[in-house]
């Protein structure tokens, strides 16, 4: 079948120069050399290269999509290939000319949709690997693997960019995101000489900017989308779960690796092509993090997955590696500029601190993933990417929308966890021997934010440093008879399962701890629990309960003010207050009795275990309650200190604010 375009659109081509018309003729007429050099004169056919489009939907439209590759057909699929590479050439030259090129993409894409991407898939599925192509193609047949990715992923790209209905097609159509998916697992397996462009040699972006370009469509697909749909796609097309979270973190590393290697800009403008493409990948590595972001929350345990296998080193990595380059000010009018500006490139750092901020509020052990950060550097990330007085920075919009202030703020309340505290101690001297200051206090705002965190960090690991901070009851038998010490993982020793804190070493030992008292403490340590077996809290109770006597001893004119609010309206009811140690600052909230457990229904300890606690006469409360957070759940713990000290005898070590024990911190090394 010979192409063919309509009489109004022939007419339209006329304002075309000669030599042009002819190659156009030439081309419906079936010669690939003359729609070869159509297409390769487009860039010199400013503001009529959409009147070429019926040309290249025409040859499109002749001939029927091939089953195979075969001499046969050599013809008609470099014809498709070359109409194919037309049509996303003009669509390219739009750039971001968002009202034209919604009309163009839509007359150029959208509306033959259904005449390309069977095409689309043709080229993707015999000329990207693995595929069927032959060893030895046919004669006259040359398409490049950079060829097929741009006539096959291009198209797409240009219609979730430009129009509404290309973004809803990615993220409702399975076979639109099968085929996507296909390609960014080929993608990933691709070396930069693999996607080598022959018109345009010694380019080495390219295969950045292709990544950059699939880690924006990723994120496309996991908008709003019902979370089974996109990700079992994603899922059978990398082989299984951990192929796709591998897979996932390759990207963001293999994007890290590609914008550091890229020249260093000699001028940050946007006109120059080494700061372009730097700042279009660096785009693509923050759409990475978010895509990986995305996969964690809509797929049950792929979130658990992702920190197993390094998410949060892979991206404290990213803004390690990348924080300087892309922090640097031009100190010209590009710095306000909106997509290649300042505040463009610092969205990069803040996108790879949310992903944080989400992932310790939400993971199973959120301890952790705090644990992990603190040890890959994350204290010194945050004082290092402060805003530079380049940003003139609106100080109070920063306080309260910027991610790395929002991290660094919620940090605190992870320092009641022995875990945290392990790592936490390493990394601030890490930080004393670096010396940030000068550096980090040029942001008055995360200034000001990190004084108050320092403070909590150094108070919180002097705690853990103390004798009175180590879990006791892990390393020993707890019955009053025995003394004999074991190893914490000892897998003979045995548990109490009421309180799922005292251990013993043999049954007889456990009797008669149970006879000599524990009968009546058992209760009381699980309500110091929460009357949950969550290890880290189990781990961590003593320091807990130091940080709880401190607060009381610290606060307690602040207490007494609270105390008698609470006798005005509760006059009859025993007084409880709360040490809130799930927020920083910590706060404290008093109730009475009643209104603690209306308001905690059966999401704290017993009733029974509050009220068998009697108070000194000058106490300002009868009942302590702690509440912290792991992940998403909240944990209401009967008085740990309380419970430790009635159950062992353990004191905080605390008295008027200071330290019983003298223990200086051990010197740097």
């Amino acid at each position: 079948m010979t192409p063919r375009i309509n009489a109004r659109d022939r007419e339209a081509l006329r304002v075309l120069p000669r030599l042009m018309q002819r190659k156009v003729d030439g081309a419906l007429r079936g010669s690939v050399e003359d729609l070869r050099d159509v297409v390769g004169s487009l860039n010199q056919l400013k503001g009529v290269t959409q009147l070429l489009l019926p040309v290249f939907h025409a040859q499109l439209e002749a001939y029927p999509v091939p089953d195979r590759i075969s001499p046969d057909v050599v013809p008609v699929i470099m014809l498709a290939k070359w109409s194919l590479g037309g049509i996303v050439q003009i669509c390219h030259n739009l750039g971001n000319n968002i009202s034209l090129g919604e009309r163009i993409v839509h007359d150029a894409v959208a509306s033959k949709w259904e005449l390309l991407f069977p095409w689309m898939q043709f080229f993707s599925n015999n000329f990207l690997p693995p595929s069927q192509r032959p060893a030895a193609l046919p004669h006259g047949l040359s398409v490049s693997t950079y060829e097929a990715l741009r006539i096959t992923i291009h198209p797409l790209s240009t219609l979730c960019q430009f129009t509404v209905a290309g973004r809803q097609m990615m993220r409702t159509n399975p076979t639109v995101q099968a085929f996507f998916f296909r390609a960014w697992v080929i993608v990933d397996g691709l070396k930069s000489d693999d996607v080598a462009d022959p018109l345009r040699e010694g380019d080495k972006n390219l295969s950045a900017l292709i990544r950059a370009n699939m880690c924006s469509l990723s994120v496309i697909c996991m908008e709003d989308t019902p979370a089974s749909l996109p990700v079992s796609i994603i899922a059978s097309a990398a082989g299984g779960i951990f192929p796709m979270a591998t897979l996932a973190l390759r990207y963001i590393r293999r994007m890290t690796k590609e914008v550091s290697n890229m020249p260093e800009p000699q001028s940050r403008a946007r006109e120059n092509v080494d700061f372009s493409s730097m700042t279009v990948c660096a785009t693509g590595l923050a759409q990475a993090i978010l895509f990986m972001q995305s996969l964690g929350d809509r797929e049950g345990g792929c979130q658990e997955l992702l920190l197993q296998i390094g998410s949060i080193r892979t991206v404290l990595s990213a803004v390690t590696t990348l924080w300087e380059r892309l922090l640097t000010p031009a100190w010209n009018s590009s710095d306000n500029e909106a997509d290649i500006g300042l505040a463009a490139r610092r969205r990069v750092l803040y996108i790879a601190y949310r992903y944080i901020g989400y992932s310790m509020n939400c993971a199973n052990d959120s301890a952790l993933v705090i644990s992990q950060a603190l040890q890959h550097g994350l204290l010194e990330c945050l004082l290092r990417t402060g805003s530079s007085r380049a940003e003139r920075v609106d100080n109070t919009k920063r306080f309260d929308d910027d991610h790395d202030i929002q991290l660094l703020k919620e940090l605190p309340r992870f320092f009641v966890f022995s875990k945290v505290l392990r790592v936490l101690h390493p990394a601030l001297q890490r930080l004393d021997r670096v010396d940030l200051q000068e550096r980090a206090s040029q942001d008055p705002v995360l200034w000001e934010v990190w004084q108050a965190v320092d403070s909590a960090a150094r108070t919180f690991t002097n705690f853990h440093e103390l004798p009175e901070g180590a879990p006791f009851y892990r390393y020993r038998c707890c019955s009053p008879k025995c003394s004999l010490n074991f190893f914490e993982d000892d897998v003979t020793a045995y548990r109490c399962s009421g309180c799922m804190l005292t251990r013993y070493c043999s049954k007889v030992c456990q009797k008669d701890a149970w006879e000599s008292g524990h009968r009546v403490h058992c209760r009381m340590l699980r309500s110091a629990l929460g009357n949950q077996d969550v290890h880290e809290i189990r781990k961590s109770l003593p320091v807990i309960a130091m940080i709880e006597s401190w607060i009381c001893e610290e606060r307690v004119n602040e207490i007494r003010a609270l105390d008698k609010d609470t006798v005005k309206t509760s006059p009859d009811d025993r007084s409880i207050v709360e040490v809130d140690l799930s927020v920083y600052p910590i706060e404290l909230n008093m109730y009475s009795l009643r209104e603690y457990f209306l308001v905690c229904g059966s999401h704290t300890f017993e009733r029974e275990v509050a009220e068998s606690i009697t108070a000194s006469e000058d106490s300002p409360y009868d009942v302590v309650a702690v509440k912290v957070r792991l992940g998403r759940e909240y944990y209401s713990l009967f008085s740990p200190a309380t419970a430790l000290g009635i159950a062992f005898g353990w004191t905080s070590g605390i008295r008027g604010g200071r330290y019983i024990h003298d223990h200086p911190r051990a010197p740097d090394t």
